[in-house]
């Protein structure tokens, strides 16, 4: 079970690093507009377009390995205060009650949306250049499934910890 919760692990920090790279690609789309628009008066249609979908993915993908490293905002003002089994039982009814439910319709939805997008051949219409959205939406159908992965070895984890009363690791 710990290797299973080992490559869930490694497959959200690699996807969150590589898709902080995303960022990058978004700063130097900007940059390009505003040198075409302000320098040459030549502003770019593909550029609204290709910025929001690289952010969308960005965030996406990146939710995991936020999860992963305990980067979601969390209330502290109790919960630091309780002793790491009592967390573990609040994260694991937490999990049941709020995580899986949520996370089982998102799945759900957000892949149907994208499977559809890709066989319709879906395209955006904000703009005149309009992009497929197929890869987009799968970037984000590939977020939301990493993210629930990633959820569900921290869940395992803290049953662990709930029922035995020490770190999964022990």
């Amino acid at each position: 079970m710990e290797k299973v919760l080992r490559i869930i692990d490694r497959m959200s920090e690699w996807t969150g690093k590589g898709a902080s790279y995303l960022v990058m690609a978004m700063v130097l789309c900007i940059m390009y507009e505003v040198v075409m628009r302000y320098f040459f008066d030549r502003p770019q249609t593909w550029v609204f377009d290709t910025t929001y979908m690289l952010y969308g993915a960005h965030a996406m993908l990146g939710a995991a390995y936020c999860h992963y490293t305990k980067g979601h905002v969390r209330m502290d003002l109790l919960y630091g205060r309780l002793r790491p089994r009592t967390q573990a039982i609040v994260d694991v009814v937490c999990y049941l009650l709020l995580f899986f439910p949520l996370f089982i319709v998102l799945v759900y939805k957000i892949g149907g949306h994208a499977l559809w997008a890709v066989s319709y051949g879906e395209r955006a219409s904000a703009s005149s250049w309009r992009p497929i959205l197929g890869p987009f939406k799968l970037a984000i159908a590939l977020g939301v499934v990493l993210f629930f992965l990633q959820g569900i070895a921290d869940f395992i984890r803290s049953l662990h910890v709930a029922v035995k009363g020490a770190s999964h690791e022990s």
